[in-house]
């Protein structure tokens, strides 16, 4: 009688088990660099929603919002705590549902959405800084660069900040 032993051997399992290993690291880093992708385009397209509501807000008011919470650097962020009207004020909810957040902002508080409003109220500027991830700023016509001053060289010496978006009213271009 002859004994027939059916089944996978040892080695068959191990070599099968490295390759789905393989594939699925393939098809995670993939996955990672399309997040990013995607947060990048909800960046843009929420800093293009709050400079709608900024302007309709100076539409009806005759100025911009003030700044709600000032982290202290003069510009508002969301990760000041105590704060009621948020990082600007008067906007929630007749112009927009809620403020924005960065979707990185939970892990990385420095990072994320700012505002600045002039004394007079008649410019403004809303970025999230130094949080885009895969869709750089590479030069300023990018409709998102940003033109910081520069201490020496005057404004826009050293190029567009690649990790920063912005949306920005006339003049205030430069902060």
């Amino acid at each position: 009688m002859k004994k027939t032993h059916s089944g996978f051997t040892l080695i068959e399992l191990l070599v099968v088990i490295s390759i789905i290993g393989v594939l699925s690291a393939i098809v995670f880093t993939s996955f990672g660099s399309a997040r990013e992708n995607s947060r990048d385009k909800m960046r843009q397209s929420t800093l293009k929603e709050l400079a709608l509501a900024l302007e309709v807000y100076k539409s009806q008011n005759g100025v911009y919002p003030d700044q709600g919470c000032d982290d202290g650097s003069g510009w508002a962020t969301p990760d000041t705590s105590g704060c009621e009207n948020g990082y600007i004020a008067g906007m929630v909810p007749d112009f927009i549902s809620e403020l924005p957040t960065d979707p990185n902002q939970e892990t990385e508080s420095n990072l994320g959405f700012m505002y600045r409003v002039s004394s007079a109220g008649d410019r403004y500027k809303a970025m999230t800084q130094g949080s885009v991830e895969s869709n750089l700023v590479n030069d300023f016509n990018n409709e998102f660069a940003r033109c910081p001053v520069a201490v020496f060289g005057g404004p826009c010496a050293n190029g567009a900040p690649k990790r920063t978006y912005a949306v920005y009213s006339l003049g205030a271009e430069n902060w």
